[in-house]
């Protein structure tokens, strides 16, 4: 299922039905960062996770902006909230070895959750 075909501004956000997995990748620094995930918020919201094994949510961005970091955060949050509800879930932080910046933004994330955190290093 495809939510966005991403582009030089806007991320690809794709959830593989195979793997339970919604991936958020390339960048996004959208003009109008609410259109670019109200979908994926909305779809989210409507998910029941009862009938998932478990539920992985990976982003790998190279570049975001601000408005992105807010909503990647009600992203995070909805998944936290299924991992507190006892459902099974994940987070993967993909972030290339060179990028420190990347790296931080996901550790600021994962001290603010419960959810298990995954951080996932690309060699340069």
């Amino acid at each position: 299922m495809i939510f966005i075909q991403g582009d030089h501004h806007k991320p690809n956000i794709t959830f593989d039905t195979e793997i339970n997995t919604l991936v958020i990748s390339g960048n996004s620094f959208p003009e109008n960062a609410d259109a670019v995930y109200s979908d994926v918020l909305m779809w989210m919201n409507d998910l029941n996770f009862d009938n998932i094994d478990k539920f992985i949510l990976q982003i790998s961005l190279k570049y975001y902006n601000t408005a992105t970091s807010k909503k990647l955060f009600e992203l995070i949050k909805k998944v936290n909230d299924a991992y507190r509800n006892g459902h099974k879930a994940e987070i993967h932080w993909i972030y290339m070895s060179d990028d420190e910046d990347m790296f931080e933004s996901g550790r600021y994330y994962s001290e603010l959750i419960e959810v298990p955190f995954h951080f996932i290093e690309i060699p340069d």
